[in-house]
């Protein structure tokens, strides 16, 4: 039987930790969260789906540049697909709606950065084109801004998320597989 569900990371290159002038991302355990969210996937038959944003000239994430990298404590795995972007949203003139009908993926499990961008818009459009979402609360970050901490942006959005989206669940509550009581023999 195959499995429906697929752990989406959006974002999560070493240009996201090395920019200049921000303080440091929230959720401190954001990368062993990440690493224990996709393990689990992997061992429960989920494909791991690694959304990687291609910047341009002089962005922190341009592409080929160190920054552009996928964090190596998240590398992703042969078996893992990795989808580029060149915009805010994960579906914007890219591959991932094609990848998720090939596979027959109806179950998103979101994680990443940054919160209020990419995360959000990718959580916005996948659930407007009929997927259910789950957002891993402990396993998506953003930085303070001038107006609010990074963890006001992150209780906010989860909220709207709850509310209007899907689901909002800590990592350790995220189940990949169904679990299905067959009745003892």
């Amino acid at each position: 039987m195959n499995n429906r569900t697929a752990l989406v990371i959006i974002d999560v290159q070493q240009g996201m930790f090395d920019f200049q002038g921000f303080g440091p991302v929230s959720h401190a355990d954001l990368l062993n969260n990440i690493n224990t969210l996709a393990k689990r996937a992997r061992s429960a038959g989920s494909h791991v789906i690694y959304i990687q944003h291609h910047g341009g000239a002089g962005h922190p994430l341009e592409k080929g540049s160190a920054g552009h990298q996928i964090s190596d404590q998240i590398a992703p795995l042969p078996s893992d697909h990795i989808v580029a972007k060149t915009r805010c949203g994960m579906f914007a003139e890219t591959g991932l709606e094609q990848v998720l009908t090939e596979l027959e993926i109806t179950k998103l499990v979101i994680c990443g950065m940054q919160t209020e961008f990419c995360v959000d818009t990718g959580i916005r459009t996948a659930a407007d084109r009929g997927y259910d979402i789950i957002v891993a609360k402990d396993a998506h970050a953003t930085f303070d801004t001038a107006l609010l901490s990074a963890d006001q942006i992150a209780q906010h959005h989860e909220a709207l998320w709850a509310q209007a989206f899907g689901k909002v669940m800590p990592c350790a509550d995220i189940k990949f597989k169904e679990q299905t009581d067959a009745p003892a023999t």
